[in-house]
């Protein structure tokens, strides 16, 4: 079954937000931060990485695989009390590149076409040892925040569907900016 371009992108919305459905009402992300082992986040390489297109366009089902991006996509790429970020594809606009643009989020992407946002973005997990997603917040710890370049390695989640992808992390590597 094909899904429409933007039926991916509401369904990917709707899970971030239900993940993040306890945000504050003024927008802080102050929520308790996901405890991570000592060895999750690493500056160690972890290897050759797919862009966030090009994991999109295989089916990388049941094998593990790393992939490299920049925590982006949205305004507020971690959701509050889930361990789960958005990692978007390198070819995305940051407002910082654009000359004059003093956007204060400049990881949202804005000035993007939407649906190249939403084909250029993919959801990233961690999980706990029975299956659910880690409690705690992403942003902050060990140094992740939004607009950060990072690897990802780990496998795509069963939930995952033609273009909704959420990939159960196994390590993050902070890459240098």
């Amino acid at each position: 079954m094909k899904i429409h371009p933007y039926a991916s992108f509401i369904l990917s919305t709707c899970l971030l937000l239900n993940l993040s459905c306890s945000n504050n009402s003024n927008g802080d992300n102050n929520g308790t931060k996901a405890n991570l082992s000592e060895d999750f986040i690493t500056k160690n390489d972890l290897g050759e990485a797919f862009s966030v297109k090009e994991i999109r366009e295989r089916d990388p089902s049941g094998q593990e695989f790393i992939v490299e991006g920049f925590i982006g996509g949205r305004k507020k790429p971690f959701t509050q009390n889930s361990a789960v970020l958005i990692l978007g594809d390198h070819s995305l606009e940051t407002c910082d590149e654009l000359p004059g643009d003093s956007c204060p989020t400049p990881w949202d992407v804005c000035c993007e076409d939407r649906k190249k946002v939403a084909s250029s973005i993919i959801s990233v997990q961690v999980l706990e040892s029975n299956g659910s997603v880690l409690v705690g917040t992403l942003d902050g710890v060990s140094g992740l925040e939004a607009g950060s370049k990072v690897k990802v390695k780990g496998r795509l989640d069963q939930k995952s569907q033609s273009g909704t992808f959420i990939i159960n992390a196994k390590n993050i590597q902070i890459l240098e900016n």
